[in-house]
């Protein structure tokens, strides 16, 4: 029914506004008697509560940020059977972010250029909306300085965010390469410094690009190791474009900058999982994320290396179905 009906109809309009009459829809089982429990009665299946690194999760298939960046039906997308799902990226203050058009669908590579700019509703209203979690949801939160901030402010910023995000959080996720390398050290030194006053210790990971190298890596592992933190997630957009081929290169440079989410991406995120996990060792918590558009792609994750694994395009082009599917290939594995 998805296919051949419901995605087509989203297909016909620009992204972003099939994107709202998704969340419509979304919102519109909260007011049909009984939809709800019906919806999750559909896709959910035997599971066993799963616990690494400090998330409890109730399987390994999340969904990445950047699809609920307000947190706004995270709540109606666990009915799905996400295991996680993971809202933002959050800045402080509400920010619009870049002017659209600003989401390119490419159907042909079942792929995605978009250049959003961290658009959301900001921290008061994100923080409000994740009060209001129901059922057993576990919910991370990607964060980011505000788009103006520098120095000391971002750090504060970073701080601000993780603070009052925390009772509502389960985990926190920082986008490497999103600022300055020093000034991440600062921010992670910063973090790791407040959470050990708080009460409850959030996790916190790294998300990184895309297109990052072996040294950039490496760099990442350091990190990890001199700050404490939790993991990473293997990865966001890649800028290389070269996996599209089914599109000239005129077609793509009309589209302008942005980057490449989806099966375009191509096997960059499954290369940087298997050098995580061989230079990381066996206790570094890895999510992959990235590429990942069938129950086969996530069987080759897991494979790879990681731990969990984020969908996001998988779950617009192949629809909810696809959930069940690699939750179900997942446990294969773990039996």
């Amino acid at each position: 029914m998805y296919k051949s009906i419901l995605r087509p109809l989203l297909f016909s309009l620009e992204p972003e506004r099939a994107h709202r009459l998704t969340f419509s829809l979304l919102k519109l089982t909260n007011y049909i008697p009984l939809l709800r429990p019906y919806l999750r009665s559909q896709y959910r299946y035997e599971e066993e509560d799963i616990l690494c690194k400090g998330i409890l999760t109730r399987n390994r298939i999340g969904l990445s940020a950047g699809m609920d960046k307000g947190a706004e039906v995270f709540n109606e997308l666990a009915d799905y059977g996400f295991g996680f799902i993971e809202v933002g990226t959050v800045t402080p203050d509400p920010c619009p972010g870049n002017p659209a058009p600003r989401i390119f669908r490419l159907p042909k590579d079942e792929s995605f250029i978009s250049r959003t700019g961290f658009n959301n509703p900001g921290l008061a209203v994100v923080k409000q909306r994740l009060s209001h979690k129901t059922g057993r949801v576990t919910v991370g939160v990607n964060i980011n300085k505000n788009p103006a901030s520098e120095g000391r402010q971002a750090v504060d910023d970073f701080l601000l965010l993780f603070t009052e995000l925390n009772a509502v959080a389960d985990y926190f996720t920082l986008n490497w390469g999103s600022i300055d390398a020093a000034l991440m050290e600062e921010v992670l030194a910063a973090l790791t410094g407040k959470r050990a006053t708080m009460r409850m210790r959030r996790p916190i990971l790294l998300k990184l690009p895309g297109d990052i190298t072996a040294e950039g890596m490496d760099t990442v592992l350091s990190l990890i190791s001199r700050y404490g933190l939790d993991g990473v997630i293997a990865t966001g957009p890649t800028m290389d474009r070269s996996q599209l081929r089914r599109y000239t290169e005129a077609e793509l440079k009309a589209l302008g900058a942005g980057g490449v989410s989806g099966k375009g991406m191509g096997m960059k995120s499954f290369f940087a999982v298997d050098y995580l996990r061989k230079h990381g060792g066996p206790d570094l918590f890895i999510i992959g994320a990235g590429g990942i558009m069938t129950p086969g792609d996530a069987e080759r994750m897991f494979r790879m290396g990681a731990d969990y694994v984020q969908i996001y395009s998988a779950f617009i082009y192949e629809g909810p179905g696809i959930v069940a599917r690699m939750v179900i290939r997942s446990a294969e594995m773990d039996e």
